[in-house]
C-alpha cells in the first residue's frame, strides 16, 4: 500500500491533516494515526506498523492490530492510500 499522489499531509502539533488535491476532500488524524500514517509512508505493511506501534504505546497486540485494520481500511475507502501496483502478480 502506498499513498496516494493526490493527497497532501500537514502535521500540526502531533496530528495530521490529508488533503485530497483532487476532491477537496479532507481527513484528519490524530497522534497514533499519524504513527500510523507515517509507517505507510515508510513502505511499512500492517505487521511491521503494529510490531513498531507496539513498542511506543501501552496497548494490547488485538487491540492494536484491529486499530491499524481499521484506519488502513478507512484510509483506502477514502481513496488516501491505495495499493501498490508493483505488488500485483503480472497475469
Amino acid at each position: 500500500m502506498i499513498i496516494n499522489d493526490k493527497i497532501i499531509a500537514r502535521e500540526i502539533q502531533g496530528d495530521t491533516v490529508l488533503l485530497n488535491k483532487e476532491s477537496g476532500d479532507y481527513f484528519s488524524l490524530n497522534t497514533v494515526g499519524t504513527d500510523i500514517y507515517n509507517c505507510i509512508c515508510k513502505g511499512m505493511e500492517t505487521e511491521d506498523i503494529v510490531s513498531f506501534l507496539l513498542d511506543k504505546y501501552d496497548v494490547g497486540y488485538d487491540t492494536l492490530k484491529n486499530d491499524v485494520i481499521s484506519l488502513v481500511s478507512e484510509l483506502k475507502e477514502k481513496n488516501i492510500i491505495i495499493n501498490n501496483q508493483k505488488n500485483k502478480p503480472k497475469l
